[in-house]
């Protein structure tokens, strides 16, 4: 609740002012239809009634505490509306009755009159919130550009961001992998917790959200979820492949060797859930010939030379590794064909999945036509917790 408030202010509390209205409103419908039936034959007057509102006030703002039945209510769309409806009015429902039995109210107030005042503040709970949100939106001044919450690394931070401003993107939020202590990057707010960029996305209505150099699994369940639920989809700003030093940490004594060592999700984008490598191979030997759709890989050559051959669609690049301390760090959607130019090279690669043949492309026509639809078709990505 505390990052609605944070993000949302006043547009999150006129929703809270505006519940208590709706249930004032409906508890005061709900007694004059009662009154104009039983009063000849019942002595209960809206004095009464009104300490039994009271309590059904402070219920009301205890629910919308606890369960948060608010949370991201400016996006959310009409299914999730009606949900976090009955649950709203079911909690504050069961709560006053269990109140009322325990200090043995129950029978002192009327309980067709709260009853039917909960039914019309669950129909107005969902139209009046439809018709509020429309009118925020309408009335919010729009900034001219779109507004972008941007996930990314340390690493590809200033390149992500460059991109973004290159295609007149307005970066609003930025949220860093193992990053605990930037609270702002080149004037743009760090949002530390999926939750609270949630928030954002909803109370600032960011109208996109992307991701630059990561694995798509790196993106958790909850976002997947909540991004999913206000109608958003993920973005790619992605480069292809990347060129880094691996770290390596030589001796004054040549006798101790040289250590090269990688970190996940520090010196590579991704989690590392396989590892391969290839071995006893001949001078011009080829392989390879294959894309990938979704895994995220680095290659790198501890011993030897071998060329990568890179084609995203429209261009082909050669990219040498021979040295230890030269990484290859390959996104999805690159055909790639690797030519052994020394006699026992050794070739390693580091992937972000598991081994899966429906997750290749090796027939490149396929290639280029998918491709195309990646590129140019489409800039969104469907992701689940499968992929």
């Amino acid at each position: 609740m505390k990052d609605e408030i944070y993000y949302g202010r006043i547009k999150y509390l006129s929703f809270v002012l505006l519940d208590f209205l709706l249930l004032l409103t409906s508890n005061y419908l709900a007694f004059q239809v009662y009154i104009f039936q039983y009063k000849p034959e019942n002595e209960y007057t809206l004095n009464k009634h009104i300490f039994v509102v009271i309590i059904m006030a402070v219920i009301d703002f205890f629910i919308t505490a606890v369960f948060n039945t608010l949370e991201r209510v400016l996006r959310r769309r009409k299914k999730k509306e009606l949900y976090e409806g009955i649950k709203h009015v079911g909690y504050s429902y069961i709560t006053l009755a269990v109140i009322l039995f325990l200090f043995r109210k129950s029978t002192d107030y009327s309980r067709l009159t709260i009853t039917l005042a909960y039914l019309i503040y669950f129909v107005l709970f969902i139209g009046v919130h439809i018709i509020w949100k429309y009118i925020l939106k309408k009335f919010i001044q729009k900034p001219a550009r779109k507004t972008v919450l941007l996930m990314t690394m340390d690493g590809f931070l200033n390149e992500g961001i460059q991109r973004l401003q290159e295609q007149d993107f307005d970066v609003r939020y930025i949220y860093l992998l193992k990053n605990s202590k930037a609270d702002i990057v080149e004037g743009i707010p760090v949002i530390k917790k999926w939750e609270r960029a949630a928030s954002a996305i909803c109370w600032d209505l960011i109208d996109r959200v992307y991701i630059y150099g990561l694995d798509h699994k790196m993106v958790p369940q909850y976002m997947i979820n909540a991004c999913r639920e206000m109608g958003l989809k993920f973005n790619l700003v992605d480069f292809t492949y990347r060129i880094i030093n691996i770290k390596t940490i030589g001796h004054d004594d040549p006798g101790f060797g040289i250590l090269s060592t990688l970190e996940e999700k520090r010196d590579i984008p991704f989690s590392i859930r396989r590892v391969y490598w290839i071995t006893e191979t001949e001078a011009e030997f080829h392989r390879g010939y294959h894309a990938h759709k979704l895994n995220c890989q680095l290659l790198f050559c501890p011993y030897g030379v071998i060329d990568l051959i890179l084609d995203d669609g429209t261009t082909r690049n050669t990219v040498t590794l021979d040295r230890p301390d030269k990484g290859l760090l390959l996104m999805p959607g690159i055909w790639r064909e690797m030519v052994w130019k020394k006699s026992g090279s050794v070739l390693c690669v580091l992937a972000s999945g598991y081994y899966d043949p429906k997750e290749y492309i090796r027939n490149y026509d396929e290639f280029l036509e998918y491709s195309r639809k990646y590129r140019a078709g489409s800039d969104k990505v469907n992701l689940n917790k499968s992929s």
